[in-house]
Parts: C-alpha cells; sequence; structure tokens
C-alpha cells in the first residue's frame, strides 16, 4: 500500500532540514512517538502507539536512513511488529523537501508499506484514514515545534 501526502511550512528550508535531522526533534513531531533509541547514526528504534479503528495499537519499528541529500531528500526503510504477531514492512519511505519562497517549504511524502494479521485485515480505508490524520498531526506537531525552535 502507498500513501502520500505533502503540507507546507512557514520556514526556510535549511532550517527545517537542520531541525528534520534532530532524532528527537523529528521524532517528537511524529504522531504516536512514545520513545526511541538511537541503534546508531542511521538507525532508530521507535515504540509507537496509536488507535487505528477499534484497536490499540502498539508497534516496535525499526527504521533506517538509506539515502540522504540535504536539503532536499531523505529514504528510509523499515520494519516492525505489534504485539498481537501482526507485522510492518516499510520497503520505503521518501520525504522530500522543496523550497517555495524565502520563508516557505513544501514537505512531501510517500510511503510503501504492508501490514499482516489483525492491522492488514482492516481495510485500505481505515488505514489511509488514519494515515491521513497522523499526516495532519505531523504537521502540526513541526509547526509548532519549529516556532519553538526559533527557526
Amino acid at each position: 500500500m502507498k500513501i502520500s501526502d505533502s503540507l507546507e511550512v512557514d520556514h526556510p528550508i535549511q532550517q527545517v532540514w537542520d531541525l528534520l535531522q534532530q532524532p528527537q526533534f523529528f521524532l517528537s513531531a511524529m504522531p504516536g512517538v512514545q520513545s526511541w533509541e538511537a541503534v546508531n547514526e542511521t538507525t532508530f528504534d521507535t515504540l509507537v502507539v496509536q488507535r487505528v479503528g477499534p484497536f490499540r495499537v502498539q508497534l516496535q519499528v525499526q527504521m533506517s536512513l538509506d539515502d540522504v541529500d540535504p536539503p532536499r531528500r531523505l529514504v528510509a526503510s523499515g520494519r516492525g511488529k505489534e504485539s498481537s504477531g501482526s507485522m510492518l514492512s516499510i520497503p520505503s519511505a521518501v520525504l522530500e523537501l522543496e523550497e517555495l519562497g524565502e520563508d516557505r517549504t513544501k514537505l512531501s511524502f510517500e510511503i510503501d508499506f504492508s501490514l499482516t494479521g489483525k492491522l492488514g485485515s482492516l481495510g485500505s480505508m481505515m488505514i489511509r484514514r488514519k494515515a491521513s490524520e497522523m499526516s495532519r498531526e505531523f504537521a502540526n506537531n513541526l509547526e509548532a515545534a519549529a516556532r519553538a525552535a526559533g527557526a
């Protein structure tokens, strides 16, 4: 399944990129991230907790940065497991930044993933709706964190 979205923020591209390169900043903006730990410079273990439909989902996810092209593009991949045995595979997660002006940046992302088990059986409409909700929440969190950081 592929999910994509974009958002615009009122901050220069380099400042947005610099903030996104800080794991504590980036992960704090991601909805549902309860904890994270750096395995090395390019790999992170995270615990993500979300409500998807009638289920409370708790995923242990390991993400790796595969390609980084500052300040324009970041490509990651990952895998995870939910406590009920559902499996998550993320062959590709691409984040691209585009300068829209001196103080405006567009962030676009596309995530290719698959779910098995209980989560996979929910259906794409429910998962897409949740992803859209998380995208809006991420945009709000990113904007608030950028303002707080003085970006």
